[in-house]
């Protein structure tokens, strides 16, 4: 499978077809990012759980496995149990892009899903644009459906800026986080929002200040986040949405991003060739299970009114930026 790589004066990027998945981030020649080895392993599943793919059609959870839009009810394959995790068992992330265009400093990608994809209505032609610039990673993704639907496109990269450390100080517990949301978004126990808001503020979801992950993931249930933080602003206004930090190394990343939300997830569940919490994911996306509840803000596509979502990582080594 072909890679492109991206390059600028800080960043190497790899990108492959398959779910336009960024297969490779360096910083300053440094790995900041969970990978496999070559391309063609991220054809196995058992080894790639979305390690850097697009996510979609609807990325995250949708409970039940079913929506309803327009008095119609939607039926989607489960993968999750009884739900619907990253668009279905044949997801955006595990499909094949198309390369429509790029050079040594972009790449844009295209995918088109039918009508009935996975049992999400309307076909759907998605894509997704990489770009370096100095020490900024941007990603922007575009979706324009035949029929109304629901979209959620999100970059499920898993961030280990801890690459070179001794023993485990790789993993997500060595990492510092700032969140810059105030509520976040309570989960049953198969992680389905409940359509509640709570406040951080008094436990161990209040990141508005960097904090070490080591420190409150244990009294998280299921030992690590895997939950959706507000960041309190409409869709479409650009603002900084976390920070991530490795002491150790001095290395950090900022977020920035158009949406309203940002799943933090310290891959709890990874396994072989990785470890459990070897890593960060910050996936900036609409709220998960938002067909479902009326009071989110909607993730409703409709004909002739496309789908945008921005997201700029910004790289350095030093003191890190504040939110």
């Amino acid at each position: 499978m072909y890679e492109h790589q991206l390059r600028s004066d800080r960043l190497t990027v790899g990108v492959i077809p398959l779910g336009a998945t960024l297969c490779r981030v360096e910083l300053d020649g440094v790995a900041v990012a969970l990978s496999l080895p070559a391309p063609d392993d991220y054809l196995d599943r058992p080894r790639n759980p979305h390690l850097g793919a697009s996510a979609g059609r609807y990325a995250n959870r949708i409970g039940g496995a079913r929506f309803t839009l327009d008095g119609v009810e939607h039926d989607l394959d489960a993968n999750d149990g009884a739900n619907t995790l990253h668009g279905g068992p044949q997801g955006f992330g595990h499909q094949m892009w198309t390369v429509v265009g790029g050079d040594d400093r972009q790449v844009r990608l295209r995918f088109d899903s039918p009508d009935g994809d996975q049992g999400f209505p309307g076909a759907l032609t998605a894509s997704v644009t990489y770009a370096v610039d100095g020490d900024v990673m941007s990603i922007i993704y575009e979706a324009a459906s035949e029929a109304p639907t629901v979209v959620n496109l999100t970059n499920h990269t898993y961030w280990n800026l801890g690459a070179g450390t001794a023993g485990d100080g790789g993993t997500a517990q060595h990492h510092v986080l700032a969140v810059a949301a105030q509520r976040y978004l309570p989960v049953d126990s198969a992680s389905i929002p409940t359509g509640e808001f709570a406040g951080v503020e008094g436990g161990p979801f209040d990141l508005r200040r960097p904090t070490r992950l080591g420190n409150v993931m244990g009294t998280v249930d299921g030992g690590g986040f895997d939950h959706c933080f507000d960041l309190g602003h409409g869709e479409g206004a650009m603002q900084v949405a976390a920070v991530l930090q490795h002491p150790a190394t001095g290395r950090w990343l900022q977020v920035s991003t158009d949406q309203v939300g940002v799943q933090v997830y310290t891959a709890n569940n990874l396994g072989p060739p990785f470890v459990p919490h070897g890593a960060v994911c910050l996936e900036t996306q609409r709220f998960p299970d938002a067909p479902n509840h009326t009071q989110f803000p909607s993730a409703v596509l409709r004909p002739g009114a496309p789908y945008r979502s921005h997201t700029e990582v910004r790289f350095g080594v030093g003191p890190a930026p504040s939110l």
